[in-house]
């Protein structure tokens, strides 16, 4: 039979564009409709294939890929510059991050008051190994710890010098001045100022040059002591240095006449074994009593606890004691160990310790924390190799 078709329509959309699959069988390019003739009755029959894209707004789909792939883009930029700096050598610890192990050595280590807070903080210098490519360790990152010591736990960790190749013979060095600033030696030499309100050490090398030109030549060796710090230059010329007036110079006798006149220092062991207290005049404490190598460990005006062998015997048991600073009579005292005894500070319980030992105890050291009648609040224990 003739057909006798003049345009043949989808028969779901009603386009005229088509394309032929196989004789007198169709697909709609619009809807891909597929649809056949029937020779007898000349009627179209349908094979519905539904095009997923027929009844979609194109305008507003493409306006949602746009917006889909932006964000994929810079989600995609912001994950891999993450990991490029974790992955960074040297790439600074955020502080308050969770406890992580480092090389510690001592004595880089000291205990100090919050002046905010009022709360006792122990800080330790630690080296954290940067593996290289082929898995040497021959830099380091230096961090400064801050500890809790009543609750024993880490609570902040900064990064102080990145990426500095590792030397055998390293050690920091810390001074309590007579103002009660705290700086640190490190090796470099670089210098810190202990910043005891935010709980951070800040590097003053640079400031101290600026500050003195002086010293642009460099600094090649820092010593400190009780009230001045001495620098030796690149250029071999030494000076002394104030912190308390920020005053250089390199007259010795004009030094110790100016920190003469800061010395706040009431007690103090003079011969070795006579306590004495300087108030206006010089007065003999104890004047009963004998001790043997003893040292004052705290002391203000109103506080003094000392540590004091327990016998004569030469790097002997030293006990640790709390002395009324009016009738000189031992407040407390605390059992003779084998101890080394070195940092303290007042806190809101009373006093914080800083202990250390040898081999007879393992070389363990910590922080004991007292209260002013001499109860053991807290003993933050650290093993050795820890």
């Amino acid at each position: 039979m003739a057909k006798n078709i003049k345009a043949i329509k989808c028969p779901s959309c009603g386009s005229t564009q088509k394309t032929e699959i196989k004789p007198e069988q169709f697909r709609c390019l619009n809807c891909d409709t597929e649809y056949y003739l029937d020779n007898d009755a000349i009627n179209i029959n349908i094979n519905h294939v539904p095009n997923p894209n027929v009844g979609i707004d194109h305008k507003s789909n493409k306006k949602t890929v746009l917006i889909v792939a932006v964000v994929a883009m810079v989600l995609f930029i912001i994950f891999t510059n993450i990991i490029l700096q974790n992955n960074k050598s040297g790439a600074s610890i955020p502080e308050y991050k969770t406890e992580r192990k480092y090389d510690f050595v001592g004595p880089g280590e000291i205990v100090y008051q919050n002046t905010i807070t009022g709360k006792a903080v122990f800080m330790r210098i630690g080296r954290e190994d940067i593996e290289g490519k082929d898995n040497s360790v021959d830099y380091v990152n230096t961090h400064a710890v801050f500890i809790d010591p009543v609750t024993k736990k880490q609570f902040k960790d900064q990064v102080i010098v990145e990426h500095t190749r590792r030397v055998d013979e390293y050690s920091t060095t810390f001074n309590v001045f007579g103002d009660g600033t705290i700086y640190m030696k490190y090796p470099g030499p670089k210098l810190f100022k202990l910043d005891r309100a935010k709980d951070k050490l800040i590097e003053i090398t640079n400031v101290l040059i600026k500050n003195h030109p002086e010293l642009g030549a460099g600094l090649a060796t820092i010593d400190m002591n009780d009230y001045y710090i001495n620098i030796l230059t690149n250029e071999g010329n030494k000076y002394y240095y104030v912190p308390a007036k920020d005053l250089l110079t390199n007259d010795l006798e004009k030094t110790e006449e100016i920190v003469a006149e800061q010395n706040n220092l009431i007690f103090r062991f003079d011969n070795s074994d006579q306590l004495m207290k300087y108030n206006g005049e010089a007065t003999n404490l104890t004047p009963a009593r004998k001790y043997f190598e003893p040292e004052i460990i705290y002391q203000d005006e109103a506080s003094l606890i000392i540590a004091t062998g327990a016998t004569a015997k030469p790097d002997g048991p030293v006990m640790l004691q709390s002395i009324d600073t009016n009738t000189g009579k031992i407040i407390w005292s605390m059992p003779a160990k084998t101890f080394y005894y070195r940092s303290a500070a007042k806190c809101t319980e009373g006093f914080a310790i800083e202990y250390s030992s040898g081999e007879d105890h393992d070389y363990i050291s910590g922080v004991l924390v007292i209260t002013p009648k001499g109860e053991i609040v807290s003993d933050y224990l650290i093993k050795r190799a820890e």
